[in-house]
C-alpha cells in the first residue's frame, strides 16, 4: 500500500501544490479587501476598479486551481486503490493453501469487500483531507503572525488539551472499530455457510438456529457501532467546546489590539475571515487521530495479507514438460515417498502423517484405503504442493521436490474428485480450465471421451450453457464428467482419483466409471478408494491407519492377511 502511495506520489504533489495555490489566492484577496476597508475608515477615496477587477481574476483562478485540485485529489485516490486491488489480488492467490484453511471464507471476503472501501475512504478522503488541512494551516497561520504574532499564541492556547482528549478517544474508536471488523467476519461466515448450505438447512430445518447465529453476531455489531458512534459523537461535542474557547479569546484580544493601535480594523476583518478559514482544519487536524485510528485497523489488516509469504515456487526445474523430454529409460518410479511426516500445526504429536512411505511406478496404478480422518486426502494435498512435508523424503520423477518449481510440478498431476468444483461460467469455460489455449476439436475430444458431449449437444446453448454457482444447474454426474473432460484436456501424465463414482446414482456411475477407465489408460494413477471393491485391480494398495502404513499388498494378499483390510471389505 505505502509502494503504491508512493509510485503515484506525482499526482498527490500536483493535488499539494494546486491546494497550496488556492490557499495562497484566499490570502491575497483577503488582504485586498482588509486593505480597501482601511481606506474607506480612513476617509481616503477609493476605487472600487482598482479592486474589483483583480478580484475577479482571483475568483477565476481560484475556481480553476479548486477544480485541478479537486481532479488530482480524485485521480490520486483512484490510482492508488486501483493498484493496490491489482497487487493484492496477484498476491492472494499466490499465498499457501494453509492461509485459506486457517482464516476462512467470512475472513477473506471481509477483508477484499469491507477493509478496502476503508481503505479507499483512506486515500479519497482521509489523507487527502488531512494534508489539506495542514497546508491550509501552515499558509494561514504565516499570514496572522505577519499580522500580530500573539494572535496565533491565544489561538494555540487550548490546543493541546485537545491533542490529549482526541488521543484517548481515537485509542477506544480503534479498538471497537477491531472488535466490530471481526464480528463482519463472522457475519459474512454465517452468511456464506447458510448460502452454501441452503439444501442442508431446509431439509433439516435450520431456519432458526442459523437466524440465532445470525442474530447474534449483528447484536454484537449494532453493540460496537452504539458505543463507537457515541464516542465519535462526544468527540465532536468536545472539539466544538474546546475550539470555542480560543475564538472568544481571539476576537477579545484582536479588539484589544485594534483600541493600541497594533492592529486596524481592516486587519481585524481580514483576521476573522482567516480565523473562521483556519478553526475548522485545526480542529480536523487534531481530531483525524480518531479517523486514521479507526481506518488503520482496516489497513493492518490487508496488511496482514501482504504480510503473508507467497507459496513456495522457486526450483530448478520450471519447465513444464521437463520430464517428458529428459526421461531416463532406468527411471521406473513417478513418485517416491520416505518417512514423510506432516501436521497442520507445529504439534508433532499430533501429527495427520507419521512415517508414510510409498512408490509408485511409471504407468502403475495404486490405491489408499482406510477409515476417515486417516489421512488419504492429506496425502493428495502434499502430492500437489498444496502443503509442505515436515520431515521425510518426496521425490517427482526422481528429483525431490524442492528442486520443482510447483507450477511446474502441478502441470504433471490431474485430480478427479468426488466433490467436484466448477466456476459459475460455462461448460467450455470449465473444460478449458485443464487447456486454457484448446481448440474446439480438443474440447470435443475430452468430452466425448468424458461421456458428456451428448448431452451438451442436447441442450439449447450447448457449450456456452451456464453451469450456475459451483454447477448448481447441472446433476451430480454431469459435474464429474465435465470434470472428467476437464482432466482428459490438461493430459496430465498422472491421475489422481478420490473416488469419482462415490456420490451419483448407477446410470451416471456407468458412464463416469466408463469415462475413468479411458483417462487412467496408460497413466500413473493413485486412488483415494472408500468402496473398496473398485480397487481389486490395483497393482499395490495401501492400508492407512493413524497417519502409517499399517497393511500393503493386492487385493488377494490383503484378504489373506485377514486383517484391516480384510475387515474394512466385510463391511462393504
Amino acid at each position: 500500500m505505502v509502494k503504491a502511495g508512493f509510485r503515484n506520489g506525482y499526482m498527490l504533489l500536483l493535488f499539494l501544490l494546486f491546494a497550496f495555490g488556492y490557499n495562497e489566492i484566499v490570502i491575497v484577496g483577503n488582504d485586498y479587501i482588509a486593505k480597501a476597508t482601511d481606506q474607506m475608515l480612513s476617509g481616503q477615496q477609493v476605487d472600487f476598479s482598482q479592486f474589483m477587477v483583480p478580484l475577479f481574476w482571483m475568483v477565476v483562478l481560484g475556481a480553476v486551481t479548486a477544480y485541478v485540485k479537486g481532479i488530482c485529489e480524485k485521480h490520486y485516490s483512484a490510482m492508488v486503490q486501483k493498484e493496490v486491488r491489482a497487487s493484492l489480488g496477484k498476491h492472494l492467490v499466490k499465498l499457501p493453501f494453509a492461509y485459506f484453511d486457517e482464516k476462512g471464507t467470512g475472513s477473506i471476503v471481509t477483508r477484499l469487500v469491507s477493509d478496502m472501501e476503508e481503505m479507499g475512504r483512506f486515500f479519497s478522503e482521509i489523507l487527502p483531507g488531512l494534508l489539506v488541512n495542514i497546508i491550509t494551516v501552515m499558509t494561514v497561520t504565516v499570514y496572522l503572525i505577519e499580522m500580530d504574532v500573539m494572535l496565533i499564541v491565544v489561538l494555540f492556547t487550548s490546543y493541546p488539551i485537545m491533542l490529549l482528549v482526541a488521543d484517548r478517544l481515537s485509542k477506544k474508536l480503534a479498538e471497537l472499530t477491531r472488535k466490530l471488523r471481526t464480528h463482519m467476519d463472522e457475519r459474512t461466515e454465517l452468511a456464506y455457510d447458510a448460502i452454501q448450505g441452503i439444501v442442508v438447512g431446509r431439509s433439516y430445518n435450520l431456519y432458526g438456529v442459523q437466524k440465532q447465529g445470525m442474530d447474534t453476531v449483528i447484536d454484537n455489531m449494532v453493540a460496537q457501532a452504539c458505543k463507537s458512534t457515541r464516542i465519535s459523537s462526544l468527540g465532536w461535542v468536545l472539539k466544538n467546546v474546546i475550539t470555542t474557547i480560543p475564538v472568544i479569546f481571539c476576537y477579545l484580544f484582536a479588539l484589544h489590539e485594534i483600541m493600541q493601535n497594533r492592529i486596524s480594523v481592516g486587519d481585524m476583518l481580514a483576521f476573522t475571515v482567516m480565523l473562521n478559514r483556519i478553526l475548522a482544519p485545526i480542529g480536523d487536524i487534531v481530531f483525524c487521530a480518531n479517523d486514521i485510528r479507526e481506518v488503520g485497523v482496516s489497513l493492518k489488516r490487508i496488511q496482514e495479507i501482504y504480510n503473508q509469504k507467497e507459496e513456495r515456487v522457486d526450483g530448478s526445474i520450471v519447465s513444464k514438460y521437463y520430464i517428458h523430454k529428459n526421461l531416463d529409460d532406468a527411471m521406473s518410479s513417478a513418485i517416491e515417498w520416505e518417512n514423510v511426516v506432516f501436521s497442520y500445526d507445529s504439534n508433532k504429536e499430533h501429527a495427520v502423517l507419521n512415517g508414510i512411505s510409498f512408490s509408485v511406478g511409471i504407468g502403475e496404478q495404486i490405491a489408499f484405503v482406510g477409515g476417515s480422518g486417516e489421512g488419504k486426502t492429506t496425502i493428495f494435498k502434499l502430492l500437489c504442493g498444496l502443503y509442505e512435508k515436515k520431515a521425510g523424503q518426496y521425490k517427482l520423477f526422481g528429483h525431490s521436490i524442492e528442486e520443482w518449481n510447483l507450477d511446474a510440478a502441478r502441470s504433471y498431476f490431474s485430480e478427479v474428485s468426488q466433490n467436484v468444483f466448477l466456476f459459475p461460467g460455462t461448460i467450455r469455460q470449465n473444460v478449458i480450465c485443464g487447456k486454457e489455449d484448446a481448440t474446439e476439436e480438443e474440447v470435443v475430444r475430452a468430452c466425448k471421451n468424458a461421456n458428456i458431449h451428448d448431452f451438451i449437444m442436447q441442450l439449447p446453448e450447448g457449450y456456452e450453457t451456464l453451469v450456475g454457482e459451483r454447477g448448481v444447474r447441472l446433476s451430480g454426474g454431469q459435474r464429474q464428467r465435465i470434470s472428467i473432460a476437464r482432466a482428459f484436456l490438461k493430459d496430465a501424465p498422472i491421475l489422481l482419483l478420490d473416488e469419482p463414482t462415490a456420490a451419483v446414482d448407477m446410470e451416471a456411475e456407468e458412464k463416469i466409471q466408463e469415462a475413468v477407465d479411458k483417462i487412467a489408460a496408460g497413466r500413473t494413477v493413485i486412488v483415494i478408494a472408500h468402496r473398496l471393491s473398485t480397487v481389486k485391480n490395483a497393482k499395490r494398495i495401501y492400508v492407512v491407519k493413524d497417519g502409517k502404513i499399517a497393511e500393503m499388498g493386492n487385493h488377494e494378499e490383503l484378504l489373506g492377511k485377514q486383517g484391516i483390510y480384510a475387515e474394512l471389505y466385510a463391511k462393504g
